[in-house]
């Protein structure tokens, strides 16, 4: 064997496929440079390279050509620096071809099954790609692949990788605003086929939720509305969300109030009345029970609760509301009866039906009260007064001896 070629070569393209690939995961294994070629070959539908194996110029000569090498570890970067940022920058401008079979290749390449090929590689490649889309104003393509990547035959990997895409979109100061109302048209009405649902909760709940809690509120109410999984993670991710700060809570029960709650509307409400941090006065004087447009929007919800669903479906949430009423001290846990009695007061011709089926949850929930049966007791009794003066059957003050005042 003499070294020399016979054949055709392709050798001329050969160390411009080279460069384009190192530049785009440099940093990488070499074994995984190596791959990444024979993919993008591929994707392309390029011949390959017909010279036998053994004639072959080494990966250390090819590289060598691109002004490239490896390391210690065999990983491969260029010599010169912030060479790579410039070889992206002239292969994405001067081949406008190349662009639309970059986005199967990423995919390609973050799927492969190699030990080199870590989640930093992973992220790399994702991070080089969409840094050309941004820089040439395509935000809308790098949607679209982000897109594409959580339908297209998605896998844990795709999946990141979609997520590390649309997290630099949010992120980039000329694009944060487009991806921002794409993401919420996406959750809004958009068609959320494979697995792009659940890139969307991620991308709400760990990213928008840092810089524009709000937005990410409304975005993933969307999404928790068209849920229908029993894992449902866009509710779990906006019950995350109003659990940890007051004021989101406060705004997702006003917008739930707002309209004409669909049976969506009633499980995310459900899912989000916890009592507790409804009384919750750790941080402040005021609770948010105290507060006339949360009891309004609470009773407003609660009335579509009773009017709607079966008892079954609330008897438990209404059960957490009685054992929190029979612990809390003062005036809140009575504001907590009250909006229950007056939400079943305004079931029109079955209110009578929904406030015994409501004093009748009351003396369920005696059994499993947190403080003895003996105090549950008491704020079923107080319970029932209040249905009496719903009724007119009682005089608006409570017999003092289930006065919430008068408790121990």
């Amino acid at each position: 064997m003499n070294g020399t070629s016979s054949g055709p070569t392709n050798a001329a393209p050969r160390p411009r496929r080279r460069k384009r690939e190192t530049a785009s995961i440099a940093g990488a294994h070499a074994d995984v440079i190596h791959r990444a070629t024979q993919l993008l070959l591929r994707t392309l539908r390029s011949p390959s390279d017909e010279v036998p194996l053994l004639q072959r110029k080494d990966l250390a000569e090819r590289l060598a050509k691109i002004s490239a090498d490896t390391g210690p570890g065999g990983h491969v970067r260029f010599a010169e620096l912030d060479y790579e940022s410039a070889v992206r920058a002239h292969f994405w401008d001067h081949m406008p071809d190349l662009r639309p079979h970059l986005g199967t290749w990423a995919a390609s390449v973050v799927d492969l099954h190699d030990p080199h090929v870590v989640p930093a590689v992973r992220d790399g490649l994702v991070t080089h790609l969409a840094g050309q889309y941004l820089r040439t104003g395509r935000g809308d393509g790098l949607a679209s692949l982000a897109e594409r990547w959580s339908t297209e035959a998605p896998s844990r990997a795709r999946l990141e990788a979609a997520f590390q895409a649309l997290t630099r979109g949010l992120e980039d100061p000329a694009h944060g605003r487009e991806f921002r109302k794409r993401i919420y048209q996406w959750c809004l009405h958009g068609r959320l086929r494979g697995e792009f649902a659940e890139v969307l909760v991620r991308i709400c709940a760990d990213v928008l939720a840092a810089s524009h809690p709000d937005q990410a509120l409304l975005r993933l109410y969307y999404l928790a509305r068209r849920e229908r999984a029993p894992a449902q993670p866009a509710l779990k991710a906006l019950h995350d969300l109003v659990a940890g700060s007051r004021r989101l809570r406060r705004r997702l029960l006003h917008r739930l109030a707002r309209y004409d709650l669909t049976p969506p509307d009633l499980s995310i409400f459900l899912r989000i009345c916890d009592p507790e941090p409804l009384t919750d006065s750790s941080d402040t004087s005021r609770t948010l029970v105290e507060e006339n447009g949360v009891r309004h929007s609470l009773t407003t919800c609660w009335h579509a609760v009773l009017a709607e669903l079966p008892r079954a479906a609330w008897q438990s949430h209404a059960a957490r509301w009685l054992h929190r009423a029979a612990d809390s001290t003062g005036h809140r846990g009575e504001l907590l009866l009250d909006i229950l009695v007056r939400a079943a007061a305004q079931c029109g011709e079955r209110r009578g039906e929904v406030l015994a089926a409501l004093y009748a949850s009351a003396r369920e929930a005696e059994r499993t009260a947190p403080g003895g049966p003996a105090r549950s007791a008491e704020t079923t009794e107080l319970l029932l007064h209040k249905i009496g003066v719903a009724q007119g059957l009682n005089p608006a003050a409570p017999p003092p001896a289930s006065a919430k005042g008068t408790q121990p």
